[in-house]
């Protein structure tokens, strides 16, 4: 992706929340994931606390980041065996709050990867279709899993509304601008319709004691951080009301930060793993329960009124 001087990025002057423009430097981060080059700073705005990319490299720089290596993608591209009842069981959660919420009907996911998600969904009697932004993916989800996936960015593609549920899932951390990502779910959602967001959370513990150490800084893709509030705000912003909020917990990130940090494997020691099992595997399950989930998800309804 190369650095990111002035003639290959652009400053992100306005927060996609509350529309400030004044912001305090926050930190810098390398792409920890890929090992791809270039440093790139983080801001938080003054008024909001969301976090976001500036200078951040052009969206189709950004998409190249999103490379063959990405680890999400291994099972679509034939370097994990894919077992489909246990990948359709790491949405387990997430099909079951949309199950409780919502009659079954026809469902979106954007940004949906290999579409298991979608698979889980459609065995449940929904109707779904999906948007992936990797072409090999969407090949792999339409392909294998017989699913209805187009290739292409979420705004590069016509989503064929109206539908009862539009799920997303890591996508909105990702694009230019968040709020016409919400105008576009509130056009292509049916009068009550259901809208889930999951992103990460800037707000927790973890974020903000590593920084731009932190495993889901994820430079260069993920160009905005949200708190709870602001996420929220967002939402409101863009006319939908969230009725609940969930968060969740992951040691696997926690891990992987402290790698970054250190430069270093973890566990790579005999008191590692003590703290693996002591520390930090508990603490995974307990800080959601207190509002410290690291991964944050709303549930959201489209307001008409």
């Amino acid at each position: 992706m190369g650095e990111t001087t002035a003639s290959a990025a652009e400053e992100v002057g306005t927060c996609a929340v509350c529309g400030g423009t004044a912001a305090t430097p926050a930190w810098t981060a390398r792409d920890t994931l890929l090992g791809g080059p270039g440093i790139f700073s983080y801001v938080r705005c003054d008024t909001c606390s969301t976090l976001r990319m500036s200078p951040r490299p052009p969206f189709e720089a950004r998409r190249q980041a999103f490379a063959d290596e990405y680890p999400l993608f291994d099972w679509a591209l034939g370097r994990k065996q894919a077992d489909p009842g246990e990948r359709i069981s790491r949405f387990s959660a997430q099909i079951g709050q949309v199950v409780r919420r919502q009659r079954p009907g026809r469902l979106l996911d954007v940004g949906c990867g290999d579409g298991y998600f979608m698979l889980g969904m459609e065995r449940r009697g929904w109707e779904v279709k999906g948007i992936e932004l990797h072409e090999g993916v969407a090949a792999y989800a339409r392909e294998r899993l017989g699913l209805d996936v187009v290739a292409g960015a979420e705004h590069e593609v016509e989503w064929g509304g109206p539908y009862d549920c539009v799920t997303l899932f890591g996508v909105i951390e990702d694009v230019d601008d968040p709020g016409a990502l919400i105008e576009r779910c509130f056009a292509n959602l049916s009068d009550g319709g259901l809208l889930v967001v999951q992103t990460h959370n800037i707000d927790s513990w973890e974020a903000r004691f590593f920084k731009g150490d932190w495993f889901n800084t994820e430079a260069p893709r993920h160009v905005w951080h949200f708190t709870p509030s602001t996420l929220e705000r967002l939402l409101e912003k863009h006319r939908f009301r969230q009725v609940d909020l969930l968060h969740y917990g992951s040691s696997y990130v926690t891990e992987r930060s402290i790698e970054n940090r250190r430069g270093r494997e973890f566990p790579g020691t005999f008191l590692d793993r003590f703290l693996r099992k002591a520390v930090i595997t508990p603490a995974a399950r307990l800080l959601p329960r207190i509002g410290q989930g690291i991964m944050i998800e709303s549930y959201c309804r489209k307001v008409t009124v």
